[in-house]
């Protein structure tokens, strides 16, 4: 019984080889009943196509977005008649909002100062002799080797340089960098870290302000319909991609 059962299996699986080989599969005539109209489908994909909603936004590179940062802190310069550097600051502290800038400003310019640490005049004068010592390492250096903030407390470069490298190396945090001087409120800004930092500290810092006014910027806000937005895709290294949406004002 068990020769005849295997004769069978045998005979079966050749049969079905030869249907398969041949094409005729056994639900050919099904497939042929089937209507699929694939030529339908393309037109009705390509009918949404057409009569899709326009799409009210649109992606903003890095540049494009350095670029917004560059309009305001040179919209605020010009409005109170300050130094970039200083208007940086000054929307750093607010949150990047140009209109709480001015309001601030303009209500109480002294409290404002004095908050962010924009100082009028040097609250120190720089010594006028040959040599000038260091605060922080106390070593005597010509003017050349010596730089201070709007305050005037002398240090060496190389200890603003450690100085900036270890602020910087903290975080954002950074970006409210102080004289070292611990009685001294005087804001130190960018312009003195392009000229004392080291290139990868003057990277990292420009890529934290980058970062500050995509998330702290109170212009960012919700999707709300019947208004303009920018979706700003930014990818820095070490830090996470930002996909944050923009309303235009």
């Amino acid at each position: 019984m068990d020769s005849e059962d295997d004769m069978l299996d045998a005979n079966d699986v050749e049969s079905i080889d030869d249907d398969f080989y041949s094409g005729d599969t056994g639900i050919e005539s099904d497939d042929a009943d089937a209507n699929y109209d694939f030529d339908n489908d393309s037109d009705d994909s390509e009918d949404m196509m057409i009569h899709r909603p326009q799409q009210n936004y649109a992606i903003l590179k890095e540049e494009d977005i350095r670029e917004h940062q560059e309009e305001d802190i040179a919209s605020v310069s010009a409005v109170l008649s300050i130094s970039r550097v200083a208007a940086c600051i000054l929307l750093r502290h607010y949150n990047w909002s140009v209109s709480k800038v001015n309001d601030e400003w303009f209500a109480d310019e002294a409290r404002v100062r004095q908050a962010v640490g924009l100082l009028e005049k040097p609250v120190v004068e720089f010594p006028n002799a040959p040599e000038v010592i260091c605060g922080i390492c106390f070593e005597s250096y010509s003017h050349k080797g010596i730089d201070s903030a709007a305050c005037g407390h002398p240090f060496c470069r190389a200890c603003w340089a450690a100085y900036m490298s270890t602020s910087i190396a903290d975080g954002p945090g950074c970006l409210m960098l102080r004289c070292p001087d611990p009685s001294c409120g005087a804001a130190v800004g960018q312009d003195m870290i392009n000229k004392l930092a080291n290139d990868e500290d003057k990277g990292k810092y420009s890529r934290y302000l980058l970062r500050s006014y995509i998330e702290n910027n109170r212009k960012v806000s919700d999707l709300v319909s019947d208004q303009v937005y920018f979706f700003w895709t930014l990818a820095i290294p070490s830090m996470s991609v930002h996909r944050l949406s923009f309303v235009v004002t």
